[in-house]
């Protein structure tokens, strides 16, 4: 009998996975100023041992004003760069899966609460709150 095709590798030009199982990016609104923390080290970590062909790490912002929420994943200066070093470094010392990034910019859905606090946009003199940059100015909500 043959293998399935899902535990079967996948080559994507030079990077080679185990097989097509695709660990998808999960927002965990988990960070602190932008910067992955022990939260990530244990939930990415767990993630890299799970057998899966690749892992992704969550919408990452590449401006602080591109944020979801205050509590999202950024990358763009070197304290959010050395935070998430940190857990892939650990991750690495564990598991040889790849690990994949979905970058992001939430343009006028950005400076909104928690989700758990409703989601609502914060304005930009909330206190988690920013002005927004999108490529319009139509808000996204009143």
């Amino acid at each position: 009998m043959s293998q399935p095709a899902l535990f079967t590798p996948l080559k994507l030009r030079q990077l080679e996975l185990a097989n097509r199982i695709v660990i998808a990016p999960m927002c965990q609104y988990s960070a602190k100023d932008g910067c992955m923390n022990d939260w990530h080290l244990m939930h990415l970590g767990s993630l890299a041992q799970s057998g899966a062909g690749l892992l992704t790490i969550e919408a990452t912002a590449v401006l602080p004003e591109g944020r979801i929420t205050y509590a999202d994943v950024g990358l763009y200066d070197d304290v959010t760069e050395a935070a998430m070093a940190r857990v892939l470094d650990h991750i690495r010392r564990y598991s040889d899966m790849p690990i994949a990034i979905q970058l992001g910019h939430a343009g006028r859905k950005a400076s909104c609460d928690l989700p758990w606090q409703g989601g609502a946009p914060l304005a930009p003199n909330h206190t988690y709150g920013w002005q927004t940059q999108a490529p319009s100015a139509v808000p996204y909500d009143g």
